[in-house]
């Protein structure tokens, strides 16, 4: 697929979306169902009203076929999001440990399984949404501290990082050769200051 430049250094969305729903979640069937082989990948034998996990794919399937219900995984409910803003607004200097794939997740468990979740989906979008904001204005002002060598954004996920990326290699890029210069300069004046033997 052809993409424009400004893309091509970065997954889309759905691609990380994509990535997300071969993850697994626990279910429980509504049916039994034997095991099913396919190509680099085994769905295990389904027992009825047995937790079991799947890839978030299969889940996903047979949720839309009345076959399942997802159960959502433990950090997907107002308690504990609430609990993890009051994280971020508390210590300005890290993040908060989620997932590292907590908003496409929580997006499509939102959009495709609302009925198996605890709490409201607007509830859930809300503090979703608030977590989100505080965790990309604290992304932006570490990148306030990179430099040419490495950047740390510890407990970032995959599509935080994916936003960040185009931006921080482009900064780290434009210091690398600064600091390049800089040093060639530096370089260039030792030699013409020591004397010649």
């Amino acid at each position: 697929m052809v993409l424009p430049t400004h893309l091509r250094q970065r997954l889309t969305p759905a691609e990380i979306q994509f990535l997300c729903e071969n993850e697994n979640v626990t279910i429980l069937p509504r049916y039994s169902m034997p095991k099913v082989e396919l190509i680099g990948n085994k769905i295990p034998a389904l027992k009825a009203l047995k937790r079991i996990e799947v890839p978030l794919w299969t889940a996903l399937i047979l949720k839309s076929q009345a076959k399942c219900n997802i159960i959502a995984p433990l950090w997907l409910n107002t308690d504990y999001l609430k609990k993890m803003y009051e994280q971020e607004k508390k210590y300005l200097e890290m993040f908060s440990s989620l997932p590292w794939n907590w908003l496409e997740m929580s997006k499509i468990l939102i959009a495709r399984a609302a009925d198996d979740l605890s709490d409201p989906s607007t509830q859930l979008r809300s503090i979703i949404k608030d977590l989100r904001e505080i965790r990309q204005l604290k992304s932006k002002r570490g990148l306030r501290e990179l430099n040419e060598s490495n950047i740390q954004l510890n407990g970032l996920s995959l599509m935080e990082l994916n936003e960040l990326r185009p931006f921080a290699l482009s900064v780290m890029e434009k210091m690398r050769q600064l600091h390049d210069s800089v040093q060639t300069t530096n370089d260039q004046a030792s030699d013409e200051s020591e004397p010649d033997l």
